[in-house]
Order: structure tokens, then C-alpha cells, then sequence
């Protein structure tokens, strides 16, 4: 499944900011837009591992960019689709 995240430009920083719409609490940074984008890859792996950790349920459901784009908070930035293979959390750690 592919989810949607926002890079936008950190005001008064030289950081991009990324924004997780449908997993709130979700957010990372990057000094730029390539290491913020692998920064979300992470965030959003670690923030689905955590959940399952607690037990807490969760249910995604990736909105579409084009309602996305309708939030006033939402202009000005880059979208980007993050893929996400919940697969991936079964695998154990490596290292």
C-alpha cells in the first residue's frame, strides 16, 4: 500500500519537515528532500512497529493526494508515496 507524506521547507531552519497525514504523530525531518524522504521510509516503519508493540490497533487507510491537496496547512510542500509492505515488520531485526 502506498502512503502519502508532505516534505515542506522548515521555516527558519534548513530542514524539511515531513508530515505523515494518515498516521498522526507521525513526523521526521531531513537536510534534504532525498534524506527526508528515507527518513519517512523509517519513521513510518517505526511508528506501525511501535503500535504493534502496544497492542494498540490501528488501521491504515491512505487518503488520496488529491483530497490531501484541499488542506490549507497542506500548500507549499512536495508529496511523495511511500510504499509500505507490512510484511516487512514479521522480518527480525538484522545486526
Amino acid at each position: 500500500m502506498d502512503i502519502p507524506i508532505l516534505i515542506q521547507r522548515t521555516i527558519g531552519a534548513q530542514k524539511y519537515g515531513v508530515t505523515v497525514p494518515d498516521m498522526p504523530g507521525c513526523v521526521t525531518t531531513g537536510e534534504t528532500v532525498d534524506k527526508a524522504l528515507s527518513n519517512a521510509t523509517k519513521a513510518i516503519y517505526g511508528h506501525v512497529g511501535q503500535l504493534i508493540e502496544q497492542g494498540r490497533p490501528f488501521e491504515i487507510k491512505p487518503s488520496e493526494v488529491e483530497t490531501l491537496l484541499q488542506e490549507p496547512s497542506y500548500v507549499g510542500g512536495i508529496w511523495a508515496l511511500i510504499s509500505l509492505d507490512l510484511a516487512r515488520l514479521d522480518d527480525p531485526p538484522v545486526g
